[in-house]
């Protein structure tokens, strides 16, 4: 064995090729994978291509006049606008502020008020607070009210914390969005390359020179000084690149870059759990895969499709196109290794989300609701950045998407500074926030994540696997075993044989156990071993706990107590040993839908450890083997059921596994391939230690060396199949066939006659079996002469008698363990069960279900009677459905919405105002800068002012420095110079030019900086009274607002821009996930082929569709009103105001009217729930999110894409989810505008004005711009055209196109000319003829009737199914389809449904054509499916009473039909439990009663008995047959010969497509087969040596006999009917069974199965003929294999085509 290391490597490398073979298999996913991050990355190039840079030139900005006032206080109001200061008591202060009043041209009231408490609350709570223009807070304590003011003065200036000047209002309708005075901020959050408030030569906003600040501050600094006037100025500007689009790339940004790997993000959780949730990760593991290589090929694949993804962004972002790029100035491979970053921590998120889950469906809804929270976060840091501090920041971004989204900021910071991000430029990992730290924090994230998932996954492991504790990484650990008493109890040695000991044990197993989380235990005390060199075959019905006992040997699940070894190591502690040479063989296939048959066996050989090398000859030796060597190419969907079965027996046997566990490995196979894998088996035995389940009794008998018997999780007996027969057999079994007018009276009589101890054991169907004792052989001879005498007289079609089989050892081990197992089965007297039965009962029983009698009282349902049941069932299906997935749908539909809208509110109604802080207007706030200044040469104030001036610069640490030029000139040279720093290295200049007698001083200030204008003035202001009063005097400004009053704090509706678009975005968003969780049960429903059951079982389209449309509406209104609920809690009046709350619901409700059936359009083209949700949540997200960006970004008049934004607006209309976007934002701003003009009494057009040229609308509902008519119309309109489409699609009215089109028209070419050739048995001409001639008849008075019918699969090549079948059926017949796997079958089904169209021909139910009148006929036939069509969130009663109200049952009559059909089938222990829970064979079961239920006219059975175990499947027939004698036509198909001559009165062998033979089954023995049939099983020691001496006596003995088949000791012998009777062939066998050592031996008269393999073994293809052969489409497939071309010479049977 090679080296760990090695292994470890070539796993790794095998993971690698698995996982991107699967890819390349699915090319469309694979590309969405590597470009949905590029969708929502296009939207950002988009806006970059329509937004130009454009270059201005330098500019100088005019003085600004620091002596007016602001306008607004000049126009008349009610009252006076008043003037206070604090502290009233001070004299003068007063005088101060009388001296400011004069100063000014408006009169004002001056009022003093005693405390700044006193003064905030006339503020607050008094209406005459809002004529207070200033408040002037003197800080300083004065002893009495003369005392004279100090020489170091401080004051506070309280204006209005919100613009009073309409002006203000204007600019304040731009990008930046200020509220208030901004006094928490020093610089815009979002700092830009261009001037700020460009076009403002006063500074714009804040407002100081707007609202009267400078004013005021410069007239209150002269009151002080009583001296000098000055101007103030703002910086020059150099030449500049205006760049709108960099503020787009700051708010916008970060949530494309969310949306873009949330695609990846949802894509990586649906993979990887969709593996988990199909067990192929177990599987895998099972075989020699580590949990950490499986993992470690996963990212890897993902991170090179991060990889190339990232690329491509990288070259998006930072490609030239049409002179212009994303990021201009940043370094290519700094963008590219940061979203690498993301993109790695993005992979290990979704690796951790998929650790908790166990459905990929729920994974994705949960990954993606998780993924959109983590950037939330971000919405406070975008309105509240200065504020947060470094620790704050750095535990934020322990959220990956924060950290991507904090990165952007940094990036987009530095591209608007001009150089970009660059290496040199990123920081360091201390120090303040940066992007290196962003980048390692990213890193650091990826590492987090990877633990969670690593900790999650040996946590939580789900249904399959070994768990550890919550605390294994601490702790060694240890195993905790259940407390199963006393082990010393040995088995009842009577029913277990002795054991070999000259055998190896391959597993031993003492005392296991299984108890499930509701107590239940599954395996009971079990102790068994199994030898090296044998088949252990394990029976039991279903249920018995042997799948069970298999997944705890092959380390699924784990024991709850007891022990078991496989080749010495224990399989709680050494599971990884063991699974080193484990074969297993699930009882469901685990197979890759995308690897083909070849790379299946290749992948899982080189896992268990064979070399690459020898790999190619093992894979064509098992291929070989198995006979799939014409299937190596073949991808695993396109199997038919027994093909899948094959391959999975291949893939447990390949690479020399040494213990083989095959979990019911030939189920769904025909005769032919059955034989096949029982002498695969046996060649393979003789090294390895084999584990077998079966339901088929005569496999068990022929494979089992050792055949061990579970009964409700305990073992019953153990031995060779010739040990138990020995200790349950009763004598010898004779089996009769009944024709349909048997006297079973007489029956009885003639053999109890000859044999009086002979026992009735069962009356079942067709068939009657008797126990004949062994001490009567004497009189069997005379017995058999008597029935073979009057076989016609009596109604007897064949009969046999073999020694005791091993169906009989099971159902008398069954009785024995519990007598409630089979109830029918335990009536062994033939009086007893006469008496038990009556004949009335039986009536009563057909009554209630078949209505077999006519005119009795329950008549179904028709008309609108029935049309409401259907409806109230279809509802109440919807209902079901999400109170089972309550997790699911709250989740999906009610939680992600409405918590996203919740946070977000929450994010954006965090106070990130600081406009009550008061801030002093000193340069100290803005650190250590320099300051340059100018004095005039010979100055009159000389050297004095330039000392006094550098003195206090220094005082407050900064530097002063006296240029020798104009400021000005300096400035812009400093600018070009230093444009990285310049803004936080010069705030403030001052100029001092003497002009003439006068001494003109400029204070100029940096517009970049908030409140430069102020500490300008504040500066000059301050060295001007230094100079008048000596250095000692000072004047120190604070801005402190004022308190918002009620008023005021109503009217920030203008800031509320960003907000809105946030939010809304947000709320799409959310409700994307309910939109997109529609689709969850239509896909499953249409996948699993419910949804066909349904229409099949007769429920109208529309009725189908409304109620969905309803439910999906009220689930949608729900959420609608808690969304309503969370806007009142937020008070979002915007949403909430009166008649708006009505407007909000109606474009909630019509979004979903709109959204939902496109959804549903939508899932037609989905065949999986997991990834259907997945790709519709891409599509609407993508369809909703990034329209409602693209317009509203445009939208805005700065960016200048106004005429681009209506154009897109029109188009977008076709989606719902851009018009509820658009709809809800206009509403909100529309409202928000309203609000503002009415509190401050502006007219239209001053209002219009302030909405940015918009017209603001009086109606909510109006067509214009700011209204809602047309998006909600638009959503109204599309609703009703999604919904037309739905039907048009549904109701199969393209069919009737289909046949106008090339393709049809090459169908029918096809069939005209393509085998007439072919010989026709004469019994199949004549029924074709009485068809054609007979037709209008024969619609008449049979239920169902086909006149050439046949199918035709279009693709490549064409595909002939279905050649010309023509028959009728009658009531009251049961008509057996029999054919391999690939014959047709299936397809006529699928014709007679309504599943697939008809070519050509025609077929009639009750006269009705199924082509022109389907809904008609569907509510004639019952089906029961191949594949369990069944709901697995309704449990079995639901189910029957759903198909009862669907075929129109009347309400007061289901319960009586479900309860009895539940009796009938002995399904009252499962009724109550959900579908998902139940075996194999009670899914079989359940999907029969559907069939059953109701008024069916045909019932069409498609493999009803699959899987169940022999007394499941008599209870079946025993139904069927009472169903068949109600009257009812039924057409079944099944792999079970015995089966079909139980319950068949006509059948038909299909090779091909084509019927072979046709008749009664007498008739087809009669025709195709006469003598007898022998099966012999010889002794197993000396096995071949007695064999071969048998075949001599047998070729002796019997002239003329042929030796049919052989297998392993057992002989099939066809016996020639001249001079033979019955009783001369059981005398001659009787002697020689002694001698001869044989086990067992059956005789009867030739079976339907010898004729079918004699047909089916004639047909069978030579190697060359192989590859020319046809079939049908696997039915669960969505699409199907290029077939292979049609052959031009008779076709041959294909065992290997799915049917």
């Amino acid at each position: 064995m090679p080296p760990l290391h090695v292994r470890m490597c070539r796993n790794l490398k095998l993971l690698l090729w698995k996982n991107f073979t699967l890819k390349k298999r699915k090319p469309l996913v694979a590309v969405l994978e590597a470009l949905a991050p590029l969708l929502f990355s296009a939207i950002a190039m988009y806006l970059r291509l329509h937004s130009v840079p454009r270059k201005w030139p330098p500019l100088n900005h005019l003085a600004v006049n620091i002596s007016l006032l602001p306008a607004f206080l000049y126009f008349p109001t009610q009252a006076k606008y008043q003037l206070a200061y604090i502290p009233s008591q001070s004299d003068a202060l007063r005088a101060v502020t009388e001296m400011v009043q004069d100063a000014f041209d408006v009169e004002f009231e001056v009022l003093g008020y005693s405390s700044v408490p006193v003064f905030e609350n006339y503020i607050i709570q008094d209406p005459k607070g809002f004529y207070v223009w200033a408040g002037i807070v003197l800080d300083h304590s004065f002893r009495d009210s003369k005392q004279p003011l100090p020489l170091k003065i401080k004051y506070r200036l309280r204006l209005s914390s919100m613009h009073r000047s309409p002006l203000a209002l204007k600019v304040a309708a731009d990008h930046e969005r200020l509220e208030g005075w901004c006094t928490g901020l020093r610089y815009p959050l979002n700092p830009s390359q261009v001037p700020r408030a460009f076009g403002h030569f006063d500074g714009g906003l804040p407002g100081y020179s707007k609202e009267g600040f400078l004013t005021l501050q410069h007239t209150l600094d002269k009151a002080i000084m009583r001296h000098h006037a000055h101007n103030a100025t703002r910086f020059p500007h150099g030449a500049h690149i205006q760049d709108t689009f960099l503020l787009v790339l700051q708010s916008e940004f970060p949530l494309l870059l969310t949306l873009s790997f949330l695609c990846l993000e949802l894509i990586i959780i649906n993979s990887v759990a969709r593996e988990k949730e199909k067990r192929l990760k177990e599987y895998m593991c099972m075989m020699g895969a580590s949990s950490r290589q499986h993992w470690a090929a996963w990212f890897l694949t993902f991170f090179i499709s991060a990889l190339i993804a990232v690329s491509l962004m990288t070259i998006l972002f930072c490609t030239q196109v049409n002179g212009v790029m994303v990021f201009r100035n940043s370094d290519p491979s700094l963008i590219f290794v940061f979203l690498l970053c993301f993109a790695t921590a993005t992979i290990f998120f979704a690796f951790m989300v998929s650790t908790f889950f166990q459905k990929a469906h729920v994974a994705a809804a949960a990954g993606g609701i998780s993924f959109f929270f983590m950037y939330l976060p971000y919405l406070y840091f975008t309105f509240s950045y200065p504020q947060r501090t470094h620790f704050q920041k750095l535990v934020f971004c322990l959220l990956s998407n924060v950290a991507m989204a904090l990165g952007v900021r940094l990036i987009s910071t530095f591209e608007i500074k001009g150089t970009g991000m660059q290496w040199k430029t990123i920081g360091s990992v201390s120090g303040e926030f940066n992007f290196c730290q962003v980048l390692l924090l990213l890193l650091l994230d990826a590492v987090l994540y990877s633990v969670v998932a690593w900790y999650v996954e040996a946590v939580l492991l789900g249904e399959y696997g070994v768990p550890k504790p919550w605390y294994f990484f601490s702790v060694p650990l240890t195993r905790s075993v259940l407390d199963i008493g006393d082990l010393s109890r040995p088995a009842e040695s009577k029913f277990f044989q002795e054991e070999p000991t000259s055998l190896m044990k391959g597993i031993e197993i003492q005392h296991l156990y299984k108890v499930s989380a509701d107590s239940h235990r599954a395996v009971k005390d079990l102790t068994l071993n199994l030898y090296q060199g044998q088949i252990t075959v394990l029976l039991g019905h279903s249920g018995a706990g042997k799948t069970t006992l298999c997944c705890m040997l092959a380390g699924l699940i784990p024991p709850s107590g007891g022990w078991a070894y496989i080749k010495g190591y224990e399989i709680s502690r050494d599971m990884a040993e063991i699974q080193r040479s484990l074969g297993w063989c699930p009882q469901h296939d685990i197979l890759f839908p995308d690897l083909t048959v070849a790379e299946h066996l290749s992948f899982y050989a080189q896992l268990k450890g064979l070399s690459h090398r020898k790999c190619p000859e093992e894979v064509q030796r098992m291929l070989h083997v198995l006979g799939l060597e014409d299937k190596q190419d073949t991808l695993s969907r396109f199997l038919s059921g027994g093909m899948r079965r094959k391959l999975s027996i291949g893939i447990a046997l390949i690479a020399g596994s040494k213990v083989l566990m095959l979990d019911e490995p030939t189920s769904g196979m025909d005769a032919l391939s059955r034989r096949a894998i029982w002498d695969l088996l046996q060649q393979h035995k003789s090294d390895r230690t084999v584990l077998l389940t079966t339901h088929f009794m005569d496999e068990a008998d022929l494979l089992g060396d050792r055949v061990a018997i579970m009964a409700k999780g305990e073992l019953q007996c153990c031995g060779s199949s010739m040990f138990l027969k020995r200790k349950y057999g009763g004598g010898y079994y004779m089996t009769l066939v009944k024709k349909p007018h048997c006297n079973t009276e007489e029956i009885c009589c003639l053999i109890y006659h000859h044999i009086p101890n002979a026992v009735l054991q069962s009356s079942k169907g067709e068939e009657l079996n008797f126990i004949l004792p062994k001490k009567d052989t004497h009189r069997f001879a005379s017995l058999f002469t008597q029935l073979e005498a009057r076989q016609e007289e009596l109604g007897v079609a064949n009969f046999q008698v073999a020694v005791t089989t091993m169906e009989e050892v099971f159902m008398r081990v069954n009785k024995l363990s519990d007598s409630n197992t089979d109830v029918q089965a335990l009536k062994i007297s033939s009086t007893q069960f006469q008496q038990r039965v009556s004949v009335s009962r039986i009536k009563r029983i057909q009554s209630q279900i078949f209505s077999m009698q006519p005119g009795l009282p329950v008549q179904l349902n028709t008309g609108a009677r029935l049309i409401c049941q259907q409806f109230y069932a279809m509802f109440l299906k919807r209902f079901m459905y999400s109170w089972r997935n309550w997790m699911l749908m709250v989740t999906t539909q009610v939680l992600a919405p409405l918590a996203i809208t919740v946070f977000s509110l929450a994010f954006l109604s965090l106070d990130t105002r600081m406009d009550e802080v008061p801030l002093e207007l000193t340069l100290k706030t803005y650190g250590r800068t320099t300051v340059p200044f100018y004095i005039s040469p010979n100055s009159r104030l000389g050297p004095r002012l330039s000392e006094y001036f550098t003195n206090m610069l220094e005082a407050e640490e900064q530097l002063p420095l006296e240029t020798l030029g104009s400021v000005e000139d300096f400035l812009l040279q400093k600018e070009e110079e230093e444009p990285e720093v310049f803004d936080d290295k010069y705030v403030v200049a001052a100029s001092f030019e003497d002009s003439g007698n006068h001494t003109t001083v400029t204070a100029l200030f940096n517009n970049q900086a908030y409140h430069s204008p102020a500490v300008a003035l504040a500066l000059v202001d301050n060295v001007l009274f230094k100079l008048l009063s000596g250095a000692r005097a000072s004047i120190t400004a604070v801005n402190h607002p004022q308190p918002r009053m009620a008023l005021e704090a109503s009217e920030d509706i203008l800031y509320q821009g960003p907000k809105a678009h946030f939010l809304i975005t947000n709320l799409l968003f959310g409700i994307v996930f309910l939109s997109s969780s529609f689709s969850i049960l239509m896909v499953k429903e249409r996948s699993t082929k419910a949804k066909h059951i349904q229409f099949t079982s007769g429920v109208y389209v529309a009725t189908f569709w409304l109620s969905a449309l309803l439910w999906d509406l009220i689930t949608n209104f729900v959420p609608s009103l808690l969304l309503l609920v969370v806007f009142l809690y937020y008070k979002e009046e915007a949403f909430t105001h009166e008649g708006n709350i009505l407007a909000v619901l109606l474009a909630l409700m019509l979004y979903s009217w709109a959204i939902t059936p496109f959804v549903y359009l939508a899932s037609f083209r989905l065949h999986y729930e997991g990834s259907a949700f997945v790709k519709l949540f891409i599509t609407l997200t993508f369809l909703s999110i990034c329209p409602n960006i693209l317009v509203w970004v445009t939208s805005q008049k700065e960016l200048g894409y106004m005429t681009l934004s209506d154009s897109l607006d029109r188009k977008f209309l076709l989606l719902p989810g851009h018009c509820l976007g658009m709809a809800l934002f206009n509403l909100y701003y529309n409202y928000g505008i309203q609000k503002l003009c009415k509190a401050r009494n502006l007219d239209q057009q001053e209002c219009n004005q302030l909405s940015e040229g918009y017209t603001v609308q009086e109606s909510i509902y109006a067509w214009e711009p700011l209204g809602m008519g047309k998006y909600l119309a638009a959503m109204a309109i599309m609703g009703f055209v999604y919904l037309v489409l739905l039907f048009l699609i549904e109701t199969n009215l393209l069919w009737g196109l289909k046949a106008r089109f090339p393709d049809f028209n090459r169908k029918r070419l096809l069939v005209s000319g393509s085998v007439s050739s072919m010989p026709v048995d004469q019994d199949v001409e004549q029924e074709a003829k009485m068809v054609e001639t007979y037709l209008e008849k024969l619609r008449a008075e049979n239920p169902l009737v086909l006149r050439e019918v046949t199918k035709v699969y279009v693709q490549n090549v064409p595909l002939l199914a279905v050649n010309k079948i023509s028959f009728a059926l009658g009531a009251g017949e049961c008509f057996g389809l029999l054919g391999s796997n690939g014959a047709g079958k299936t397809s006529i089904f699928k014709m007679l449904t309504g599943e697939e169209p008809i070519t050509s021909g025609a077929a009639f139910v009750r006269g009705l054509s199924i082509s022109s009148h389907l809904r008609e006929v569907r509510s004639q036939i019952g089906y029961c499916p191949q594949f369990d069509a069944l709901l697995n969130h309704m449990t079995g009663r639901e189910t029957l009473v759903l198909y009862a109200r669907i075929r129109g049952v009347p309400e007061r009559h289901i319960a009586t039909c479900v309860e009895q059909i539940l009796d009938d089938l002995l399904m009252h222990a499962h009724a109550d439990k959900l579908v998902k829970t139940y075996s194999g064979s009670n899914k079989r079961k359940l999907s029969t009663a559907i069939a059953l239920l109701g008024e069916p006219s045909v019932i069409f059975l498609d493999e009803p008995s699959t899987g169940m175990d022999p007394v499941a499947r008599r209870l079946l027939w025993d139904t069927v047959t009472q169903a068949r004698e109600s009257g009812k036509a039924i057409v079944i198909t099944s792999p079970s010969m015995e089966e079909c001559e139980a319950l068949c009165t006509r059948l038909a062998i299909m090779v091909q497509g084509q019927f072979k033979c046709l008749g009664s089954p007498q008739h087809l023995k009669s025709k195709f087969g006469s003598g007898y049939s022998l099966q012999a099983k010889v002794r197993g020691d000396g096995q071949q040596e007695a064999l071969e001496e048998f075949k001599a006596f047998v070729t002796l003995t019997f002239p003329g006999s042929v030796l049919e088949d052989e297998h392993q000791g057992m002989a099939h012998y066809h016996l020639p009917g001249d001079d033979l009777s019955w009783a001369k062939v059981f005398d001659i066998l009787e002697q020689a069974k002694t001698k001869f050592r044989l086990d067992d031996y059956c005789v009867n008269q030739v079976s339907l199965e010898d004729i079918f393999l004699s047909f089916t073994c004639s047909a069978h293809p030579t190697k060359k003929e192989h590859k020319q052969e046809q079939g049908e489409p696997a039915d669960h497939s969505p699409t199907s294999p290029p077939p292979s071309p049609l052959p031009s010479q008779p076709p041959a049977l294909l065992p290997s085509h799915p049917d």
